[in-house]
């Protein structure tokens, strides 16, 4: 029978808050933490050395600082948090895997599987295909790590030679999870993702079936993919990011993008709030892919106040999509400002959009949007909006009101597009003002400012456009800029509206 005293220890035991857990001994590694504190903090927590690959850990867990080279061949997991309420303390560690050839990176530094609650914080993990890896479970924590250095691709383009194989796979889940990346969370339903830092690999943070993650403060720039990315993924915000200079297959010899992006949303990534993040200097600084039928769409976005600028291609992008929000964003000096391909009931309000190379606002076969109150200046169009294939949806439905756009060739152009209506803009110091084609002769155009102008004022076969206000003093003046049968009474002079 054990005595009192054997009793009483292994009581004092049990009651740890933190234990290693190897297989095949708890009670043992129990023993050698109690007897084996971190050497020169006598009255801190006591810490725990991982030997191998596959330690299991759960409760109050403080790693001692130091650094330890470990493969993960098996892809288990070096550290793996086997109970919810987990505290991982990774401060002062570097976990590392030891190899050096970052397109063959294999394994995962920490993994959480089917439990909630976990906490991993501090730190640094790199030379896995994955950091850290969180899957299933509620309520994780996950803060202040450096997670750069992750699994990233071999590129096979060279600075004077193009390589289609170095295109990123966004269509199958079963493709980019191969990818890694710093972070993953996937089937994850509420989490605190803050201060991670994954940078210098392929990509930085994965969302995948996760909700209600809030995802915010993180630096994941100067990747080759993707800084952070969603695939069937709603209600989550994710709000002041560094997730600039992710791009690939960028040259001065080609430019091709290869869909990298700062952030990427894809298939069913709903009611998202994406805000105040910084994503410049990227492929496409954001980029929502609804691309059918690989990819179906994702709806209720909102995306507000973040800086895409400087993108490769497109400073912000939504395809195939409906119901998406694009307030108070910046887009400046990309190819093209907003690219909204085959978009319903999308509002594009109050950005800022300044040298576009192509065009400000670019949308083919979209209906039932509002483009307003944004500021475009400098491009080679400021509103382009047409459908190319017959067969395909209509352009039709539009609501372009209030936007100032200056130092353009050409401001507003409809191509097969019907139902539009063009209320309240100001065109000033551009080539062409308003465009459209015989299918547009039922636009409204009215309340609009023409200033200065350097071809026609409004170019169409037959259009009203009465209500509108003038920078030329009479209606003979006027009409020499006017292309086609266009009926401009009553008019107004600019000045009547303040210019």
């Amino acid at each position: 029978m054990m005595n009192t005293l054997g009793t009483s220890f292994l009581h004092s035991l049990r009651s740890q808050s933190a234990f290693l857990v190897p297989r095949g001994g708890i009670v043992l590694c129990g023993v050698a933490l109690m007897l084996a504190p971190t050497i020169g903090e006598p009255h801190s927590r006591a810490c725990i050395r991982p030997t191998r690959p596959g330690t299991q850990v759960q409760g109050e867990v403080k790693i001692c600082p130091g650094r330890y080279r470990m493969s993960d061949s098996t892809e288990r997991g070096v550290i793996i948090v086997a109970n919810s309420g987990t505290r991982l303390d990774l401060t002062g560690v570097t976990l590392e895997s030891g190899d050096t050839a970052a397109g063959q990176f294999v394994g995962t530094g920490v993994v959480s599987r089917g439990v909630s609650r976990v906490t991993i914080f501090g730190g640094t993990i790199r030379g896995y295909r994955y950091g850290i890896r969180v899957e299933g479970g509620s309520g994780h924590v996950i803060t202040n790590l450096e997670l750069s250095g992750s699994r990233s691709q071999e590129l096979q383009s060279t600075p004077d030679r193009f390589d289609e194989a170095d295109w990123l796979d966004i269509f199958r889940p079963d493709s980019f999870e191969q990818y890694g990346g710093g972070l993953l969370l996937k089937d994850v339903d509420g989490a605190s993702v803050t201060g991670v830092t994954a940078q210098q690999a392929q990509n930085g943070i994965g969302l995948m079936d996760a909700r209600r993650v809030y995802l915010a403060d993180n630096e994941v720039s100067h990747n080759s993919g993707w800084g952070i990315h969603l695939w069937r993924s709603s209600h989550n915000v994710i709000v002041r990011n560094q997730a600039h200079h992710n791009a690939r297959c960028e040259s001065p010899s080609y430019s091709r993008g290869c869909d990298s992006a700062g952030i990427l949303l894809r298939e069913h990534s709903d009611s998202n709030v994406v805000a105040e993040n910084t994503l410049t200097h990227s492929g496409d600084g954001f980029f929502l892919s609804g691309h059918r039928p690989l990819v179906q769409p994702s709806v209720g976005n909102l995306v507000f106040r973040n800086d895409a600028s400087f993108a490769y291609h497109n400073a912000f992008e939504s395809t195939f999509s409906a119901g998406n929000t694009f307030i108070e964003n910046r887009a400046d000096s990309s190819q093209y400002g907003f690219w909204l391909g085959y978009s319903t009931r999308t509002i594009v309000r109050g950005n800022t959009i300044i040298g576009s190379d192509k065009t400000a606002v670019a949308i083919e076969h979209g209906s039932d949007n509002t483009i307003a109150d944004n500021v475009i200046m400098g491009a080679g169009i400021g509103i382009r909006l047409f459908a190319r294939n017959r067969d395909h949806e209509p352009s039709r439905g539009y609501a372009i009101d209030d936007n100032v756009v200056a130092d353009v060739e050409r401001a507003i152009v409809l191509e097969q597009t019907s139902q539009a209506k063009v209320r309240g803009n100001v065109f000033d110091e551009v080539g062409d003002g308003f465009t459209t084609d015989a299918v547009g002769m039922e636009t409204e155009v009215s309340g609009n400012v023409f200033l200065r102008v350097r071809g026609w004022f409004i170019s169409a076969p037959r259009l009203t456009a009465g209500g509108n206000y003038w920078s030329l003093p009479d209606a003979r003046a006027i009409t020499a800029k006017i292309k086609g049968d266009v009926d401009i009474d009553p008019w107004f002079p600019a000045s009547a509206a303040g210019f």
